[in-house]
């Protein structure tokens, strides 16, 4: 119990800290931007290392997040549908997570091997699908919802947006602990 706790008030803390630096680089010019959805949305990737690296057990921090990270930063921005979305995005990353262990590919040779998520091309896949599953879903939520139109190029824009943004968060996280066990900072455990 102890573990969840500080699993889930890390992983609460870092994606509001994500939420926050990705809602200074998309508003700064907001009034300027005419389209729906950002190019590079760096907490899908928050979603991502929460559900494969932490487990189910992450599910209600990163909610959590999703949720009060938004309205703490642009409130004005998110209106009554967020929650709904959140649910459906996070949904789209579990499912993707799912799909990926279940098809047993974990492209080292052999089938048998489980999915530990320690071969960035599973990753790769789950961060490619959920971002699929979270353009289609977080908008159909939205437009069923809050009777706006479905558009295509809002999902794609929602799908380029969400890879991206999990692959420079990840490409980052990876240069900085990388940095930091090279330079004896930090201790990884190769296990």
């Amino acid at each position: 119990m102890k573990n969840w706790f500080v699993s889930s008030v890390v992983i609460y803390i870092f994606a509001i800290m994500v939420y926050a630096i990705w809602s200074y680089l998309a508003f700064v010019n907001v009034e300027k931007m005419e389209w729906v959805g950002s190019l590079i949305y760096l907490p899908h990737g928050v979603r991502v290392i929460g559900v494969c690296y932490f487990g189910y057990k992450s599910i209600p921090a990163l909610y959590a997040g999703e949720i009060s990270g938004p309205m703490l930063v642009y409130p004005e921005q998110y209106f009554d549908v967020w929650p709904y979305a959140s649910i459906a995005s996070l949904g789209g990353v579990v499912l993707a997570c799912e799909i990926v262990k279940w098809s047993g590919s974990n492209f080292k040779g052999t089938i048998i091997t489980p999915i530990n998520f320690t071969n960035y091309r599973s990753l790769v896949l789950v961060i490619i699908l959920s971002a699929l599953f979270n353009a289609i879903g977080a908008n159909l939520i939205t437009s069923m919802l809050a009777n706006i139109d479905l558009n295509v190029t809002v999902i794609a824009r929602f799908f380029i947006g969400d890879m991206l943004g999990a692959f420079l968060l990840i490409l980052f996280l990876m240069a900085v602990f990388s940095t930091l066990n090279t330079n004896r900072l930090l201790k990884i455990d190769k296990n």
